[in-house]
């Protein structure tokens, strides 16, 4: 039998199965469903507390949670990270950011100076159809009863009403709101029923504001509504701490708006 020199004809079966698979245009699609179940089931899992802050992330006890593979949860933890929620650290496994005041200080003071940048924007703008909208989202949000289902049109109402300001800046302010939802959670459970009623009548003076094309009193009110959750929260987990950044960005928009 003629045999075939090694480097010569056919490949040896070592190098044969250590050839890669080619990537499908399929088996892409797959890895980035998952990436994104990966990244919106830990974002849910941030957020409602199921992790809690400085709680360390297990990549394969979360995968398994999931049901993914490890590498598209690394991705998903990257992109997490990107947004504040997630933070590495060298040679530990990475872990949901602690509790920081200063940190809730910054979030919701850029987010008091964009949302009221937002809304005076977009008050002119609102057309009716964006109104019975919002109305209909304020409505359901008085009558949920299940905290989940409020969360979904608490933050639906918030961004409905930053609508017609444009992608760019309705993007960003998202963002923030992602990353201040924990710290909202906080305020929600801090507060109780009463808190949600307070905050139910402050959405409904918001969009009162809105309707009357007032785009300075929308402005003002939600710039209040935004310092009263984070003030909340820093009276019960860091009382002596003091909010500069909050109270100088509500001071801003008061001096405009007033």
């Amino acid at each position: 039998m003629k045999r075939v020199a090694a480097g010569h004809g056919v490949a040896p079966a070592e190098s044969r199965q250590s050839a890669p698979a080619p990537t499908t245009p399929a088996a892409r699609r797959r890895d980035r469903d998952a990436v994104s179940e990966a990244v919106d089931a830990l974002r849910e899992m941030i957020a409602t507390g199921q992790i809690e802050p400085g709680a360390e992330l297990s990549q394969v006890s979360l995968a398994k949670t999931i049901g993914v593979s490890t590498t598209p949860l690394r991705e998903a933890l990257r992109r997490l990270e990107a947004e504040g929620l997630v933070e590495s650290r060298r040679n530990r496994s990475p872990r949901v950011p602690p509790f920081d005041a200063a940190d809730l200080d910054a979030v919701y003071g850029s987010r008091i100076m964009l949302e009221s940048l937002g809304i005076a924007l977009a008050v002119p703008r609102l057309g009716q159809v964006q109104l019975e909208a919002l109305q209909a989202t304020g409505a359901e949000m008085r009558q949920a009863t299940d905290l989940n289902r409020w969360d979904a049109l608490h933050a639906a109402f918030h961004i409905g009403l930053m609508g017609p300001a444009g992608a760019p800046l309705g993007e960003e302010i998202t963002r923030l709101m992602v990353r201040s939802d924990p710290y909202r959670r906080m305020s929600v459970r801090a507060n109780g029923a009463a808190g949600r009623r307070l905050g139910d009548q402050e959405h409904e003076a918001i969009l009162r504001a809105c309707e009357l094309r007032h785009p300075s009193d929308a402005a003002l009110l939600l710039a209040r509504h935004l310092a009263r959750s984070a003030l909340t929260v820093l009276a019960n987990l860091a009382p002596d701490f003091e909010p500069v950044t909050v109270r100088g960005a509500l001071q801003m928009v008061s001096s405009w708006a007033g």
